[in-house]
């Protein structure tokens, strides 16, 4: 057995980020390595730590009980579709060097620094054994120098990189001259068969707008309430989190399961979420990514990128659009780019994991000599 630990952004209220590390934990075990091994796979806690948990902001004090309702329902997800090391501190960190084969970070924006409280665990600083990157996203463009010099060090010790965006690349340049690989966001790996056990059994029977934003701008509102007249459907929101829920007035907090389902059944998505955006593209729903500000630029980067590379920059608007396309995505060509880009990631994967596999034998037969 080939024992691997990912770190990500785990216990999270956050859709994506739960699904897309399910989504990397079911394709890691579903790999049987060239001599028949198969692997193992957990995640590491990093969020339920007391360093990550330290200082709560009066916000989060003052949402506390919100909050709890959240947390209750992902943790469903959480202990039915996920699994964790026994771990309670950063420090503990270093003693899985003993058990564990493989270490991967990603996928999601895990080396976004303004969101990782820069915590160097992230570009695996504590790992001595094989240690690479899946799919990690930095979620922006550029990084502040000083920042860029805590963080070359642990990214120039991975044994291989992998990243979520082309521009992403710009930045491991800055950090490294080992080459880095462009490939896809979990979620992706798996296709809309294998996400169907994953999706809640529950469903409406109306027509609607599925709605999931991180922020609504006036222009976004603009947008929805053009949409909801031309459709004459209407708009099911699920909230962004407590202090959304509670400006929208939506306390009904949806497992992501259930979440999954509103999203595959919707005649319409609009969202600014790259995962929302991915689930849109994998079930083909007519969707539209609404931004804020320049597509280019900012967190837009990772919709921006993955939307051009499948060619579906169209779907992405910023702002009002003059014309409002509400007809059916072709996606026979979308389908056959996202195939080819799988193939190639899952490649990535394997091809560290069977690495990996070499380096612990090679450590075995030294321990038996």
């Amino acid at each position: 057995m080939l024992h691997v630990c990912g770190i990500t952004y785990d216990h999270t209220i956050n859709y994506g980020s739960s699904l897309q590390a399910y989504a990397l934990l079911r394709t890691v075990e579903s790999m049987r390595l060239a001599d028949g091994t198969d692997c193992s796979y957990q995640i590491i806690p990093i969020r339920t730590f007391p360093e990550w948990n330290a200082n709560p902001s009066f916000t989060t004090l003052l949402l506390t009980p919100l909050l709890n309702l959240y947390r209750a329902q992902f943790q469903k997800f959480d202990d039915q579709y996920l699994r964790f090391a026994p771990l309670a501190s950063l420090k503990e960190l270093p003693s899985l060097n003993r058990t564990v084969d493989a270490f991967m970070c990603g996928s999601d924006v895990v080396w976004n620094p303004d969101l990782n409280k820069q915590f160097n665990a992230f570009y695996l600083d504590f790992a001595t054994n094989y240690k690479f990157s899946y799919a990690a996203s930095f979620g922006k463009t550029e990084i502040d120098q000083g920042i860029l010099d805590k963080i070359k060090k642990p990214i120039a010790e991975l044994n291989a990189i992998s990243v979520r965006e082309n521009a992403a690349l710009s930045i491991v340049k800055q950090c490294t001259d080992k080459p880095a690989q462009v490939v896809v966001d979990p979620v992706l790996l798996l296709s809309e068969k294998e996400w169907m056990d994953v999706l809640s059994t529950e469903q409406r029977k109306d027509k609607y707008i599925f709605v999931y934003i991180t922020h609504l701008s006036d222009p976004i509102k603009r947008f929805l309430k053009t949409l909801k007249e031309k459709t004459g459907l209407q708009i099911v929101y699920s909230a962004y989190g407590p202090k959304q829920a509670i400006n929208l007035g939506v306390l009904q907090v949806q497992t992501p399961q259930k979440w999954l389902r509103l999203l595959h059944d919707a005649e319409y998505v609009v969202t600014n979420s790259f995962h929302a955006t991915a689930f849109s593209v994998l079930f083909h729903r007519k969707f539209f990514t609404v931004v804020n500000g320049d597509p280019a630029k900012g967190i837009n980067v990772r919709m921006n990128d993955f939307l051009n590379t499948i060619g579906l920059h169209d779907r992405m608007i910023s702002g009002m659009p003059e014309k409002m396309d509400l007809s059916e995505i072709e996606f026979t060509d979308v389908d056959s780019k996202i195939r080819s880009m799988r193939a190639e990631s899952l490649e990535f994967l394997r091809k560290n994991l069977e690495a990996a596999h070499q380096e612990q034998k090679k450590k075995q037969e030294k321990a038996h000599q």
